[in-house]
């Protein structure tokens, strides 16, 4: 938890560190292959430094495939970057009315340079200052709740509350039982509320939003996720009050034990350890420690490498493998487990350097929330007739 000591220099930080943004229109950024070699691009006609990922993020953003574009700068093609980004520019600005133009860039204040660009303006961004004075009154006002954790990285910002008072879940296991809260999120452009636990007999931390689960029947009242559309003052209100919703409701996601059960009932895919592995990999900060790949699949994800003999043994290259056969692949570990591994690994000291904790922990809360809206990959394999 974090005391009151420790919030006060965590909102120091977070002030003094927070991202700067800036809206612009597509058509007054400038690429052009020296600025690619150098690291720089053009806004409205300002030399402006960016980071050496800045590229691949803009080719995403405007829907060109990153991978493409980064083979282009790897073998000297900057020319065909840049003239790609150009027509894009040009046809956007032809087809897309004004605010459909609207980018952010997004800039590290520490090492003064544009280390993102993101779609929409940032009218729904509560500034740092605002959410920290928020968080001090929800404190104040509440005093049954704590702030478990909070954590930032590049302008996604997370503060994570929970209840004081722990619910044991029946029939879903003996020791199990959890803290419920919610998270106010942001990002670049916007400032929202998630559902929050901590599950107690580890300490994972998770954020979810099962939301109006269809096939768990998990019809809720009160929406669980809320995202400012504006800085308006009713929509400030709206913010605070949902708050008080979610509150009155014990923070409990509708539909949580169904999803718990069904998690825990149901084998995970291939296709769902292999991109759970995947995302924890994304998280080590160099190439150095991503020479831990093993030692992440020996001790958390075994049943990886027994998939894959037994795959290979019946003639069969995951890597040549597309994602709809891997979602059909019975593994040997639960969903639930595969959940349980990676929140542990965003809440806990572990052996990994993870770069951010709190994107493993919205990853599990979303494949959690897979039992009850999309369906897991295998919730009715035992349905199957052959």
């Amino acid at each position: 938890m974090i005391d009151e000591q420790e919030f006060k220099q965590l909102k120091s930080d977070l002030i003094r560190n927070d991202v700067m943004t800036k809206t612009v229109n597509l058509r007054h950024i400038d690429v052009t292959p020296d600025g690619i070699r150098d690291g720089w691009i053009k806004v409205q006609g300002q030399l402006v430094p960016v980071s050496r990922s800045f590229f691949s993020k803009l080719a995403k953003t405007v829907n060109v495939n990153s991978q493409l574009a980064t083979s282009f700068m790897k073998n000297d093609d900057e020319v065909i970057y840049a003239t790609l980004i150009k027509a894009i520019k040009q046809y956007k600005s032809v087809r897309a009315d004004a605010a459909q133009q609207e980018y952010q860039l997004i800039a590290d204040p520490v090492h003064k340079e544009v280390v993102n660009i993101v779609k929409g303006s940032s009218g729904g961004r509560l500034s740092m200052e605002t959410i920290c004075d928020i968080s001090e009154k929800i404190l104040h006002d509440n005093p049954n709740i704590s702030l478990e954790s909070a954590a930032s990285l590049r302008g996604n910002t997370q503060f994570n509350f929970i209840n004081g008072d722990a619910i044991k879940i029946e029939g879903v296991g003996a020791d199990e039982e959890f803290n419920f809260g919610f998270t106010i999120n942001t990002t670049p452009t916007t400032t929202g509320l998630e559902l929050y636990n901590q599950r107690l007999v580890c300490a994972n931390g998770m954020r979810m939003n099962l939301g109006r689960g269809a096939i768990a029947g998990n019809l809720a009242n009160v929406g669980e996720k809320f995202n400012l559309k504006s800085l308006k003052p009713g929509n400030i209100d709206q913010f605070l009050n949902q708050i008080k919703r979610v509150e009155a409701q014990g923070f409990i996601p509708q539909g949580f034990k169904e999803a718990i059960q069904q998690t825990q009932n149901t084998k995970a895919s291939f296709g769902e350890l292999e991109s759970a592995i995947a995302l924890i990999m994304q998280e080590f900060p160099d190439k150095e420690s991503a020479k831990d790949y093993r030692k992440l699949v020996t001790s958390y994800f075994p049943s990886y490498a027994s998939s894959v003999e037994r795959l290979r043994a019946n003639g069969l290259d995951v890597y040549q493998m597309n994602e709809r056969q891997k979602s059909n692949i019975k593994t040997g570990m639960s969903v639930w487990d595969v959940v349980n591994n990676l929140t542990f690994l965003g809440s806990n000291n572990n052996e990994f350097n993870i770069a951010n904790p709190e994107g493993l922990k919205s990853r599990g809360g979303k494949l959690l929330n897979k039992a009850i809206t999309t369906g897991l990959d295998l919730q009715y394999a035992n349905l199957q007739t052959f």
